[in-house]
């Protein structure tokens, strides 16, 4: 009680609620799942047509790059973390010990990979992996500006469909035109699937056709050019023919998109129709090669 007479108010205690702990494979395993199906698909294309297009190509090779690929899918992240140059942070010096312990383990099965790669000379492997350092480290040097968000996306996918080459010259033995052709493909179409999930980002809530197909404009020029690309570069004699063929489906699912009436969109089920839209282009991609061949 006051000297007036008044009880005096109780002392205010302020009650912080602790942060709920971030689960430390959040930190190792990358969370962006997109940027599983671009690297790996990729990869199996590269070495299915690598493996089919003529003598002397080996499966063993494959598996050793398809090791090295997936350490340094995996190393990227948290070595990122590591490094301050993530979104994500290591909330505890436990996290940081696990996050260096992860990356030094990558890092030794990378190495060991490689050098047996190098064994079996196929030494050259060393260039796509120079080719896709460049890119993730012009990608890191962009900061986590949103604003640069979908060029940093495109620079990594670039670094990514690499395993499509990577994977090709493992298993043929060779770097030449179907190896270069693999990877540009396979980055184009990473670019119309990175701008096709932003178009539908940013028309979550536009509910009129007219609207959304003015939206999709730039969309789908960009859908246009790509294939008519790849069909030139069949009529070039620089690509097979039925290339074009492979982004066809990309197309139809824009259309479909547009002409479709409105419903909320569903993170879910826009994941795993890209999913299968990869999936698709891979299977048409390597047929093209096959039947080339």
């Amino acid at each position: 009680m006051s000297a007036k007479g008044r009880i005096a108010d109780p002392p205010r205690t302020i009650v912080e609620f602790p942060h709920p702990s971030q689960p430390s494979s959040r930190l190792l395993v990358p969370r962006e799942h997109g940027s599983w199906g671009i690297w790996l698909l990729p990869l199996i294309s590269g070495g299915v047509v690598g493996y089919v297009s003529g003598p002397g190509s080996e499966a063993t090779p494959a598996v050793w790059f398809c090791l090295a690929a997936l350490c340094a899918f995996l190393i990227y992240q948290p070595l990122e973390i590591l490094l301050g140059f993530s979104i994500l942070k290591a909330r505890s010096p436990q996290q940081e010990r696990i996050a260096l312990l992860w990356v030094m383990a990558l890092a030794i099965v990378a190495a060991c990979s490689v050098l047996e790669l190098i064994r079996l000379q196929r030494a050259l492997v060393l260039l796509f992996g120079l080719a896709a350092l460049l890119c993730f480290g012009v990608r890191t040097m962009l900061g986590c500006s949103r604003t640069l968000r979908v060029p940093k996306q495109f620079i990594g996918a670039l670094g990514l469909t690499s395993t499509a080459a990577g994977a090709y010259y493992a298993t043929a033995g060779r770097i030449d035109r179907t190896a270069l052709v693999l990877w540009l493909a396979s980055w184009l179409f990473a670019v119309s699937q990175i701008e096709y999930v932003q178009l539908r980002l940013h028309t979550a809530h536009v509910r009129l056709r007219r609207q959304k197909a003015r939206y999709c404009l730039e969309v789908c020029f960009l859908h246009l050019l790509i294939m008519g690309s790849a069909i030139a570069a069949g009529l070039a004699g620089a690509a097979p023919l039925a290339l074009g063929l492979a982004f066809v489906p990309a197309i139809v699912r824009l259309a479909a998109s547009i002409a479709r009436p409105w419903r909320p969109l569903d993170l879910h089920i826009l994941g795993f129709s890209e999913l299968f839209q990869g999936v698709l282009f891979n299977t048409l991609l390597v047929a093209a090669f096959l039947v080339r061949i």
